[in-house]
């Protein structure tokens, strides 16, 4: 790979080094769940696992335990029947969102285990948990028995650069790109190898569906938590982060109460809310209001206070996603049909979470519409969850290549 100098100096390598970014094109692919990749993620995970100064990072801590033999060679029961014939494509160049700090390192184990040398661009924004991460990934790849892995893993920081993304872009054979339309589009400008694949990751939006007696009977605390950590966690940034609440059942009054309540408690508790927050609730939900389509679904706005805003909806269209907000900013509608969700199920539509509905029933909507959104369908409490599907990417089958053997009788 040709790069000059002066460009070079404007990466910053938290792991892996220059020379192995020159020769990258060099490295050979690995077979997908190679056994000494495995390993190495096992070794990282312990390391993390056993430093107690990690503990307040629940992020890192996810990772790890996500990381661990023990659950990638469960998830590689589901390619025991590619494991001989799947190869990594060669150099994938992941670009990380800015908004979730821990999600370099998740395209990075779904890009090793595809067998890849993985070029990683992290956000410039200085989070601890990469930080973490990185001095963990260094400090294995020093030991004897994975010195060998050592090239196949580069991650870098650098301002944006349209010189070293066009570069990176050039060479790759597969690009993965996180983090909004606006960064999918800045990298679409860049031309990729004839036979490089991208992946994209743009803006999604996703809600959670509640059966109000199923809620009643569980304990309000504990599902309180389970929401908290879908949403406030990230401050809704994820893109599997609920931002409507859609109601059924026949005591939605008695459970909206319960169940709001029991969130405002956490909240007031747990969430700090950074002040220009405030502002912009009341900023969305004005131009909301303003809007053309505001007659037709806007009924009312409701809240404790600005921590939690409630937006409460008569109808349900699919532009009422478009005024996104986060923080504690939250559509709300009651429905005795769930056929009414097919709007907000729009290609933008990433994750459904439910609590006491059958997802079966929600699965079936989605294939009998014909419908272009819905990627996942998870219990509440699990839209943050770490998968090797994402947005409805089969990372692995994606991120790796066939080597198909045609046999041919000898008799015509």
């Amino acid at each position: 790979m040709q790069i000059n100098s002066d460009v070079l100096k404007k990466i910053d390598f938290l792991v892996g080094s220059e020379d192995y970014l020159l020769s990258s094109d060099k490295t050979p692919c690995r077979k997908i769940f190679d056994d000494q990749v495995v390993s190495f993620l096992d070794k990282v995970a312990h390391v993390l696992l056993s430093d107690s100064k990690n503990r307040s990072y629940s992020d890192v801590i996810a990772w790890a335990f996500w990381s661990r033999k023990a659950s990638i060679l469960n998830e590689k029961r589901r390619y025991e029947a590619k494991l001989d014939s799947k190869l990594g494509r060669g150099i994938a160049f992941h670009i990380a969102p800015s908004n979730v700090p821990v999600n370099f390192a998740v395209s990075l184990v779904s890009s090793l285990l595809a067998g890849n040398v993985s070029i990683v661009r992290v956000s410039s924004k200085d989070f601890v948990q990469v930080k973490i991460i990185c001095e963990a990934l260094t400090s294995v790849l020093r030991l004897d028995e994975f010195k060998e892995l050592s090239p196949y893993i580069i991650i870098v920081r650098y301002e944006r650069d349209h010189e070293i993304s066009s570069l990176l872009s050039a060479v790759c054979d597969l690009r993965i790109v996180w983090g909004g339309n606006a960064t999918v589009n800045e990298f679409r400008a860049f031309p990729l190898k004839p036979r490089a694949i991208e992946m994209t990751f743009p803006d999604r939006h996703s809600f959670v569906i509640i059966e109000s007696e199923a809620y009643l009977k569980e304990d309000p605390k504990k599902i309180a938590e389970l929401f908290y950590i879908d949403t406030f966690f990230t401050d809704q940034n994820a893109c599997s982060s609920p931002r409507a609440v859609i109601w059924c059942g026949q005591n939605v009054e008695k459970a909206r109460v319960v169940f709001w309540e029991s969130i405002q408690n956490l909240v007031d508790e747990k969430y700090r809310m950074e002040p220009i927050l405030a502002v912009d609730k009341l900023n969305s939900f004005c131009d909301l209001v303003l809007s053309e389509e505001s007659s037709d679904f806007v009924v009312k706005k409701e809240g404790a206070d600005n921590r939690i805003v409630r937006v409460e909806v008569n109808s349900l269209n699919d532009a009422l996603m478009s005024y996104k907000m986060g923080g504690g900013y939250f559509f709300e509608y009651v429905t005795e049909n769930l056929e009414e969700i097919v709007p907000l199920c729009s290609k933008e539509c990433q994750t459904v979470s439910y609590l006491g509905v059958d997802p079966e029933k929600i699965k079936a909507l989605v294939l009998n519409h014909g419908l272009y959104g819905v990627d996942r369908i998870v219990p509440i409490g699990h839209t943050m969850d770490l998968e090797f599907y994402w947005d409805g990417y089969d990372m692995i089958d994606t991120m790796s290549r066939n080597v198909d053997v045609l046999r041919v009788s000898a008799k015509i």
